[in-house]
């Protein structure tokens, strides 16, 4: 039984639902090779690159795409087409992929600093263009699903993201451990960009329905003074984004772990592809009980199950490290591949949610924007461990996540209510 299927698209969906598969995973395939967990990190480390650098990286692949949301919500909050925008922002990522590839075939030609530092500018465009896609995805996918709908298709999606990422990380790991540095980097990229190039074919199937805008305009700044008025008004957006924001203290310290790896002389190419695949395993074998869960514990419930694999996270890595071991240690990457799919999972459909076709543009730029902690926190944490330790980030980390906890409470979702919240 095909459970794509059984989804149980209403029209439109059923004509449309195909090509949000469809590049799902092409996507997911392509998405692969930036990892910021360990792909990128790791290009990072072996370029000469320090902690300080993994934050700056984190901080762009994690923070900039949300913050350059409120930005591109004023472009695009009153046009009722938003396919061709979408597009748009995925041809840009492809680029980025190829100016990756370009950078590192002249690699010779550039400092250690310069080199590090043109390929941050590329993954700053692809996180950019990133989320001016995005903004435009979750209008498309919030006019062709409903409700009831929705919870499937996140879970059907993950697993269809999971299976793309298992797939491609056993590609990644002949390109890696197969070729010799630059070289394996270089076509890495290069194959990321056909990747993702195809996955955009489906989206030319889309019939796409105009969006219901208002009346209202927003420039940026009127839009900045609208945000405390929409928060009031929306206490589940605001609970949404504070949850979020404490959870992402622990989400974008992850990189991190790759860095506390190579301080305890773990660090190699194999290191790389092993943890990446434990992730991607993780994020497959959970997804199958996150599908069996959903229905009864739904966005509310899966945002609980990701704070508390968070709150795990960092103490099992001061567990793990100790037995000086890569397969040990990588254990705790099948722990993040779980927490990744259930925050996934959670946060996307949360926030499609609470919002309806008129607001939807509108809530995704805001919550965007005020996921302050993803940019701050991997450019100031470097400075922490540097000042204390990674022991003490780690386990402080935890006890700041526990607070999440509060503010997912006191949200309220009709999905939810019909769960039994």
């Amino acid at each position: 039984m095909n459970p794509i299927k059984n989804i149980g698209f209403s029209q439109p969906g059923r004509n449309n639902s195909f090509p949000f598969i469809w590049h799902a995973f092409w996507l997911s395939l392509a998405e692969t090779f930036t990892d910021k967990n360990s792909v990128l990190p790791g290009l990072i480390l072996l370029a000469g690159g320090t902690q300080n650098d993994i934050g700056y990286l984190t901080a762009i692949m994690l923070g900039v795409p949300f913050i350059s949301q409120i930005l591109f919500t004023t472009l695009l909050i009153n046009k009722p087409y938003k396919k061709k925008y979408l597009l748009g922002g995925i041809f840009l990522r492809v680029s980025a992929f190829w100016g990756v590839a370009l950078t590192i075939s002249f690699l010779d030609s550039f400092s250690s600093a310069a080199f590090i530092i043109i390929i941050l500018l590329w993954m700053a465009l692809f996180s950019v263009s990133g989320a001016f896609a995005g903004i435009s995805y979750n209008d498309l996918l919030g006019k062709i699903l409903d409700h009831s709908e929705r919870k499937k298709f996140f879970v059907i999606k993950q697993m269809i993201n999971g299976t793309g990422i298992f797939l491609s990380a056993f590609l990644l790991k002949e390109l890696l451990t197969g070729m010799s540095y630059p070289a394996n980097y270089k076509y890495a990229f290069l194959l990321a960009g056909f990747l993702l190039l195809t996955g955009t074919i489906g989206y030319f199937r889309v019939k796409e329905k105009p969006t219901l805008t208002g009346n209202k305009t927003y420039s940026f700044f009127s839009m900045l003074k609208e945000i405390p008025h929409i928060l009031r008004e929306n206490p589940n957006l605001r609970n949404l984004i504070i949850a979020v924001n404490i959870m992402s203290l622990s989400v974008t310290i992850t990189p991190f772990y790759t860095a506390f790896a190579k301080e305890n002389s773990l660090f190699s190419a194999e290191f790389i592809t092993t943890i990446l695949i434990y992730q991607i395993t993780g994020m497959i074998v959970s997804n199958f009980l996150w599908q069996r869960i959903i229905t009864k514990i739904a966005y509310k419930g899966m945002l609980r199950i990701s704070a508390l694999l968070y709150v795990f996270i960092p103490i099992g890595a001061l567990i793990l490290i100790k037995f000086n071991s890569v397969a040990v240690f990588a254990l705790l990457f099948f722990i993040v591949g779980s927490a990744i799919s259930a925050y996934k999972i959670a946060a996307e459909g949360a926030l499609i949610e609470i919002s309806n076709e008129t607001n939807r543009v509108l809530f995704t730029g805001i919550f965007g924007s005020l996921n302050l902690l993803t940019l701050i926190f991997p450019l100031i944490s470097s400075s922490i461990i540097s000042l204390f330790s990674y022991q003490f980030v780690f386990i402080i980390l935890p006890v700041i996540t526990l607070s999440a906890f509060y503010f997912i409470s006191k949200m309220v979702c009709g999905v939810d209510r019909a769960a039994g919240e």
